[in-house]
């Protein structure tokens, strides 16, 4: 059976705060993406260990550093060696931690597909190394902003890359943003099932002529989250599913600078109740928690 998590600053900056209400519903995890407005490359040792230190007194596990890791421009060589320098705070962090998870992406969308797959395999030789190194598994997540812009390319990516610390972060609620690809769920669950270490759970829907979702509450997108759920369970995966809300009950849509970039206060307004609610309809709704029914 699976594990459950949120990331912590879709509930709030403020992580004691963001731990009770993980607790309050029994969960048995928080993710790390931002913490008092710093994400894992910005954070000191000092702020490595605070982190532990809270998920430790309300007994929580940390199941992944929620990195922005090779977001970046593919052809500049000074954020490539800064986002090299920041995988290596975000490996310290994960040893102290307790996770062997570090999420990645594919570099900035460029408009090439899947001709630039073998320059971001280029590029990624030397995480990999420091993977290897660090025994970490950096999961890759396939989204509108980057290049593997949804799963069938993340598949190829992984496929050509060809290393066992590569592995998928299977978010179906990004995939809805490109109307040509499949369903999330089954087909690109399917093509991604061999790679999946990781999962994101939000809901969102399509938006005509735009390249985002829009994100949406639990059982309201596009996502067949009840299949999926049940798919989950009936697998046997037993690796962690993390509400990424976005949605959020007062607030107009993100944009989709935002949507890349989450980080911070202005992101995290709102979402303690967006995710209270997602927690409640997972609950009551989808009994995510429970047996396959």
């Amino acid at each position: 059976m699976y594990k459950t998590a949120f990331i912590s600053d879709e509930v709030s900056q403020d992580l004691p705060t963001a731990a009770k209400l993980a607790v309050k519903y029994g969960l048995n995890a928080l993710e790390i993406r931002s913490v008092q407005e710093r994400n894992p490359f910005q954070m000191t040792p000092e702020d490595f260990k605070y982190v532990k230190s809270v998920c430790d007194d309300y007994g929580l596990a940390i199941c992944a550093v929620a990195s922005p890791f090779f977001k970046c421009d593919l052809n500049s060589e000074e954020e490539y060696e800064e986002h090299l320098a920041g995988l290596g705070r975000c490996i310290d962090a994960a040893h102290l931690w307790g996770t062997k998870i570090i999420r990645g992406f594919t570099f900035w969308k460029d408009g090439l597909g899947e001709k630039s797959f073998p320059r971001i395999v280029e590029r990624y030789q030397r995480a990999i190394r420091m993977a290897e190194e660090n025994d970490v598994i950096i999961a890759i997540e396939s989204e509108p902003s980057v290049c593997t812009i949804n799963m069938q390319m993340l598949h190829d990516f992984l496929e050509l890359a060809g290393s066992d610390h590569l592995a998928a972060l299977w978010d179906p609620g990004n995939e809805v943003s490109d109307p040509g690809a499949p369903p999330p769920y089954p087909v690109g669950y399917e093509l991604l099932k061999p790679w999946i270490r990781h999962i994101h759970l939000k809901d969102a829907r399509s938006t005509t002529g735009q390249d985002f979702y829009e994100p949406a509450l639990m059982g309201q997108g596009d996502v067949d989250f009840h299949g999926a759920l049940r798919r989950l369970k009936a697998d046997g995966y037993e690796g962690y599913v993390s509400i990424e809300t976005h949605y959020r009950m007062k607030k107009a849509a993100f944009s989709e600078s935002e949507l890349a970039r989450p980080q911070g206060s202005s992101f995290s307004d709102g979402g303690y109740e967006a995710t209270s609610a997602y927690l409640d309809i997972l609950r009551d709704e989808y009994a995510w928690r429970g047996e396959v029914r």
